[in-house]
């Protein structure tokens, strides 16, 4: 067991768990998906899993000044994780606080949308729920890649081509993430009817 979760969770991942893959013209850095697994079984003592994993794929331009298509896959899963933790506990007897083991049950939500070329392999559904383990999993805290590469990951997901400046937003970015919201919502909504 983890004696502090909290300060191991804020910990930076360290530079053999990190691996940097071409994105187009950029480099991403990436946990890859074995040693988020691996990080997971010790967080939690092999106590995590996956439910509602969704994914689709779709034809998209790949800008607006050229005609040509490419696909895209939109997936989404939720990351259900049970750990434990130490937490100070007011005692009685008036001798002051003790701490007290207590179990904490966490659902995050991973989505991921991504240019199916990117990856070069037929199983895309295993990519999309690598992909989405590994974005639930960054909500946990540094030691799981929060924070690696914050611009690039947001560019990585909407496939923005061009980097944007701070505040900028442009009509693609928009486009993008409404297309995403989109699909999400209608996924979900099938989801609570059906």
């Amino acid at each position: 067991m983890i004696k502090d979760v909290a300060k191991w969770l804020k910990t930076a991942p360290r530079k053999s768990e990190i691996k940097e893959i071409q994105n187009g013209k950029d480099k991403v850095k990436i946990i890859p998906q074995k040693i988020i697994e691996s990080l997971l079984d010790e967080l939690t003592e092999q106590n995590w899993s996956t439910r509602n994993f969704q994914f689709s794929t779709r034809l998209a331009n790949q800008t607006e000044l050229t005609q040509n298509l490419r696909t895209m896959c939109d997936a989404s899963l939720e990351l259900v994780v049970t750990y434990r933790v130490m937490v100070a506990a007011p005692l009685h007897s008036g001798n002051g606080p003790v701490s007290i083991e207590k179990e904490i049950t966490r659902v995050l939500v991973g989505a991921y949308s991504f240019d199916v070329s990117l990856f070069g392999n037929d199983h895309i559904a295993n990519t999309a729920k690598s992909l989405c383990i590994t974005n639930a999993a960054s909500d946990l805290g540094r030691r799981f890649g929060k924070d690696l590469n914050p611009k690039e990951a947001a560019m990585m997901i909407l496939g923005i081509k061009n980097p944007l400046k701070p505040g900028q937003v442009t009509e693609e970015a928009k486009n993008k993430i409404g297309e995403t919201l989109d699909k999400l919502k209608g996924d979900l909504t099938k989801k609570m009817i059906g």
